[in-house]
């Protein structure tokens, strides 16, 4: 087997090239052969690259010097990270290159800080790493747990499916059970209610013919068994134009365009003029009567009892009893035998962390409760188990939860799935910063960034929003927040979730270039 450097580690050459040119670009300066600008502008002989005098428009002739103001100088910084530099900072007193190479003719005392930035960058990477690894770590746990969630969960909404059918079902039967029980009582009372209202029809119509009848009398002064237009204007509260001036010609209309009327026409005119009539003499009016019990018997007026007819009252016992209590009486008493239900704070709780209640007929009340329970539940279930919780499950734990951080004038809220808020530290009202709306990174990783909208309006500008940039790390903690833009804020979020198993640390870390 023959051994290279490739299956070696084997001593660093370097490789000749101008000072500045990066070892990217090495094949562009070949000495003896003459050099093309970089740009294609020109091409002029080798011994006036790094002559201090700028013959290429993009500077690349000068890689080593300060002639040209748009030229840049590689530092290669052996043991660091190589990068660029203006050329206008070549030797000019100020070390930039860790490895002293850009002071190489102003006399400048510097030191070669390389290896020592690269042990250090070195350590920092390794702690990261060590971060990274420790967070994918969990990464991978909270994965586990929650693929069996959502297993559970799906168990579970299957389950609130199958009890909510059974449960409609109970309710459907009870109610049926409930109108076939009532449909006796429910037609005695209608029968009841119709022949009660029968009467009252009966006794409003006599009480009306009787108060006709003392109109009459009242109205025909003379007593000669008419009324005349003449009678009439003496009630002036029966002119139809109400202006203070009842004519005979108007009273005359009144009573239908003649000069009198007799009994038998007053009764049709009556309608007519009773209301205003009634309102002038009549100052009592009976209240409106509720129907009796049908274990009320209610006796018939008497023919001697319409001069005078005492308020239609409802016996006392009927009033002070409300005719569903004894329904709900019986209701009470079924469910205190089965047990009353209970709030519905523990009734929500119980379907999450306790077996399904068994469906007990209980009562219609009870079964139409615990139908709309398994209804909410089961509905939560489903708005949980839809949403998107990354490709593998990773951010399901952070559903339902909140973290704060606090500043020196705010307390920050992040609920990852449901909105952003700030409110002052020192007492005062919650500002909405945005409402949970999608995921909004990059196409290469669109789970690193949550984007939340339709925040509380901000005085003459637009809603308040925030931008949460997700990074690794072994806790779940807001890192910090700021509002680069009015109303647009930007919070630092870490978690394991989006910890990615870390690659080999030697394989990224060797910056040698010579």
């Amino acid at each position: 087997m023959m051994l290279t450097c490739k299956t070696l580690r084997c001593p660093t050459v370097e490789v000749l090239r101008p000072r500045g040119v990066p070892l990217s670009k090495r094949q562009f300066y070949e000495e003896n052969r003459p050099f093309t600008c970089l740009d294609g502008s020109g091409t002029i002989a080798f011994d006036r690259v790094n002559d201090d005098y700028c013959d290429c428009k993009d500077g690349s002739d000068e890689p080593g010097t300060a002639a040209c103001p748009n030229g840049s100088f590689h530092c290669t910084n052996a043991g660091f990270r190589p990068g660029f530099i203006p050329s206008s900072r070549i030797n000019d007193g100020i070390c930039d290159c860790c490895d002293t190479t850009d002071e190489y003719n102003s006399g400048a005392t510097c030191q070669n800080t390389c290896r020592e930035l690269g042990r250090k960058e070195k350590e920092s990477l390794q702690m990261l790493a060590e971060v990274a690894k420790e967070g994918f770590l969990l990464k991978q746990q909270l994965i586990h747990e929650a693929k069996r969630g959502l297993d559970e969960k799906q168990s579970k909404v299957t389950e609130l499916q199958l009890s909510k059918r059974a449960s409609e079902d109970a309710v459907e039967a009870l109610r049926l059970v409930k109108e076939a029980a009532e449909k006796p009582e429910k037609e005695a009372k209608d029968r009841h209610l119709k022949a009660w209202e029968e009467q009252q029809a009966v006794i409003r119509a006599e009480k009306d013919n009787t108060k006709m009848a003392e109109a009459f009398l009242r109205l025909d002064v003379d007593a000669d068994g008419l009324v005349s237009a003449v009678e009439l204007q003496a009630h002036t509260e029966l002119d139809p134009d109400a202006d203070g001036m009842f004519t005979e010609e108007e009273a005359q209309g009144v009573l239908g365009g003649v000069e009198t009327v007799d009994t038998a026409a007053f009764e049709t005119i009556w309608s007519s003029i009773k209301e205003k009539y009634l309102s002038e003499v009549t100052t009592d009016v009976p209240a409106p009567v509720d129907p009796p019990t049908p274990e009320e018997t209610t006796e018939p007026a008497s023919d001697h009892d319409s001069e005078q007819y005492p308020d239609e009252e409802v016996p006392e016992e009927y009033e002070d009893e409300d005719p569903d209590d004894e329904d709900d009486e019986d209701q009470d008493e079924e469910d205190d035998k089965v047990g009353r239900p209970p709030p519905l704070s523990l009734l929500f709780s119980s379907f999450f962390f306790n077996p399904l209640p068994k469906v007990k007929p209980s009562g219609l009340y009870s079964q139409w409760l615990t139908r709309s329970v398994l209804m909410f539940v089961c509905l939560g279930l489903e708005k949980e188990i839809s949403l998107d919780f990354g490709p593998s499950f990773e951010f399901a734990y952070l559903y339902g939860q909140c973290y704060d951080l606090t500043t020196s004038e705010y307390i920050y809220r992040l609920c990852p799935f449901n909105r952003v808020s700030q409110k002052p530290k020192f007492g005062g009202s919650e500002t909405n910063l945005g409402s949970w709306g999608s995921w909004s990174g990059s196409e290469e990783n669109v789970y690193s960034q949550k984007k939340y909208d339709h925040g509380t309006g901000c005085w003459q500008g637009p809603n308040r929003s925030t931008t949460v940039k997700l990074t690794c790390g072994k806790e779940t903690v807001v890192m910090s927040v700021s509002e680069p833009s009015r109303c647009e804020y930007l919070m630092e979020f870490t978690t394991p979730a989006v910890c990615q198993e870390p690659p080999s640390l030697d394989a990224n870390h060797d910056h040698t270039e010579l």
